[in-house]
């Protein structure tokens, strides 16, 4: 049987009864993410016992909490804790939830995964069970979660995964491949061969891919996955790690900016040259001028994301096809937009369903995200163009989401009990916006909650000058109800 165990659970009921069912007679080292350590001492009754001994550790000590999660670092500090225990089986508990608040989780996830089925190769006393939350885990990486196990705990115990993938399968991402694979298993006569390990330093890069709703033509090059970042200063990092620099002897950083962000909009649709030199050119004196420029411009953003001046015209990133230019990105690039739309809307459901602490992970992970208004370093210039509004549109939309789970985290904190957080999120959304009335509302209704009549009535008065400030006429009839019951009860 596979020392390597998938237990997906939807309720803390399921999640105590199967880590109880597979708790093993030797040492027990419980990672907790999701958990606090008291909470699992208590459900698992921590201390030497008939099952054993049972150690809990939070996520944070084996480098789960870090802003970027890498593979080798957890499993270093996972093996270290390991070689100080006693000599005897060993079975590790691991909640994955950290993957919903590291960037590019999916990718993370993939490579821990994998790095997990190696350490365990290395030592037969070791066993690892994988903890996945259902409400609290996206649908993809379940799914790779899924993929990764040979066997996963049913109800009815430990059973084979007829779903299973071997880490190389999964690293290419190939269909034909799963296909082969899950079919052999059916059908033995159909058997196709295993690939080995990539031992290609190209395809050693390539990683389970992320949603990218922008852009779906993939760069033919060698160079890792890009980390691009949107929100605020557009940012570029490469898979080292190294920021991209947009600095250039010649050539406007601002208007390369605006190049890659139109054309990372536009995916595979594209832009023409007459888009962009009208977007970036519109007062030049002759067609020709404006497209000298572009094409001056399009050669040194290519020089900035090879990350050299050698020769541009074959650039692998941005390249022209019929009078066509196309941003081409590396092949499993994270982009942060869709990320943070992913988990707005899996946190909206939460909240919708009434499940506070998923819909707590997934929106404080998405409010890490959002670093400020989508392409802020862009000049407005280029933003508000009344013909071609390629941005202006989606940044209210994104900034309008942002909102939105500000004031619904201080929501969930006043529900939780938590009221110190919830004025304090209601008031960064009021910092925001001045005229947020569900900010306004929640912040008084924790206020009223905390007992502190005083500031219950300021923040009303608050509210009521704002809206004179603004010129939003009267209180609405919500608020002013609010506030005559609230005041009534205080």
């Amino acid at each position: 049987m596979s020392r390597f165990i998938g237990l997906f659970t939807a309720s803390e009921e399921t999640l105590w009864q199967g880590v109880t069912a597979l708790l093993s007679t030797g040492q027990t080292v419980y990672i907790t993410d999701e958990h606090t350590l008291p909470q699992v001492r208590a459900a698992l009754s921590v201390g030497e016992s008939e099952s054993g001994s049972v150690e809990v550790v939070s996520s944070a000590e084996v480098y789960l909490r870090e802003s970027v999660v890498r593979a080798r670092p957890v499993v270093d500090a996972l093996a270290h804790r390991l070689d100080e225990l006693p000599a005897r089986p060993v079975t590790v508990f691991l909640e994955m939830t950290w993957a919903v608040r590291t960037p590019s989780g999916d990718i993370y996830l993939r490579e821990l995964q994998e790095a997990l089925q190696q350490l365990l190769a290395e030592r037969p006393a070791l066993t690892v069970v994988c903890l996945y939350n259902e409400s609290i885990l996206l649908e993809d990486q379940l799914l790779l979660g899924l993929f990764s196990h040979p066997v996963v705990y049913a109800q009815a115990g430990v059973r084979p995964n007829p779903y299973y993938l071997p880490p190389a399968i999964i690293r290419k991402n190939d269909a034909k491949q799963r296909f082969d694979y899950w079919l052999a298993n059916i059908d033995p006569h159909r058997a196709a061969p295993t690939p080995a390990l990539a031992k290609d330093p190209v395809a050693e890069k390539k990683a389970y891919p992320v949603e990218k709703p922008f852009q779906k033509m993939v760069a033919q090059t060698a160079e890792g996955r890009w980390k691009i970042r949107c929100f605020g200063e557009l940012r570029i990092h490469r898979e080292n790690g190294e920021l991209i620099d947009w600095n250039t002897k010649a050539g406007s950083t601002r208007k390369l900016k605006t190049i890659f962000a139109f054309l990372l909009l536009r995916g595979e649709k594209g832009a023409t040259a007459d888009e962009l030199a009208d977007l970036l050119w519109p007062d030049a004196e002759s067609e020709q001028q404006a497209m000298n420029r572009l094409y001056h411009a399009v050669r040194y953003l290519r020089a900035v994301l090879n990350g050299s001046a050698a020769d541009t015209r074959q650039s692998s990133f941005v390249v022209q096809q019929s009078s066509i230019y196309y941003l081409r990105l590396p092949y499993d690039s994270w982009i942060d937009l869709p990320m943070f739309q992913e988990l707005c809307f899996k946190g909206n459901q939460h909240l919708t369903d009434g499940n506070l602490e998923p819909c707590k992970i997934c929106y404080e992970s998405a409010e890490r995200l959002y670093s400020g208004d989508l392409f802020n370093d862009i000049p407005p210039k280029y933003i508000d163009n009344n013909e071609n509004d390629w941005c202006w549109s989606k940044r209210t939309w994104y900034r309008d989401m942002y909102y939105k789970l500000l004031y619904s985290l201080a929501r969930i904190h006043r529900q939780m009990g938590n009221l110190a957080q919830a004025i304090a999120y209601a008031d960064k959304a009021l910092d925001e916006n001045p005229n947020l009335e569900e900010a306004h509302r929640e912040k008084m209704l924790a206020l009223a909650e905390s007992g502190r009549t005083d500031a219950l009535h300021r923040q009303y008065r608050i509210y009521v000058e704002s809206r004179k400030k603004f010129n939003l006429g009267s209180p609405s009839d919500e608020i002013r109800l609010l506030y005559l019951n609230l005041s009534r009860n205080n």
